[in-house]
């Protein structure tokens, strides 16, 4: 039996020709992907191929030899959402 107050499954998918997919962050529709407007799939692992590539864009600077490549180990850990709680 079939529901006409529903619409079919061909019906559905004829309704999502023009759907907004990917247009925006507030689109109804995400495909899966690494894209700004993209939902990331489950399996992301932040190495740059499904997903951004964890820490992009953060330098990390200073001589091994002191603390000031220590400070920026800190601030790109604290730019990720690390607490930090060490003192000067």
């Amino acid at each position: 039996m079939v529901d006409k107050a529903k619409p079919s499954s061909r019906e559905v998918q004829d309704f999502h020709t023009n759907a907004d997919t990917d247009g925006s962050s507030k689109s109804i529709h995400h495909t899966l992907g690494s894209g700004i407007n993209q939902a990331s799939p489950g399996t992301h692992t932040h190495d740059g191929g499904n997903s951004k590539l964890l820490l992009e864009g953060v330098t990390i600077s200073g001589s091994r030899g002191g603390n000031a490549a220590l400070v920026s180990v800190i601030a790109a850990l604290v730019s990720l959402g690390a607490s930090d709680a060490t003192s000067a």
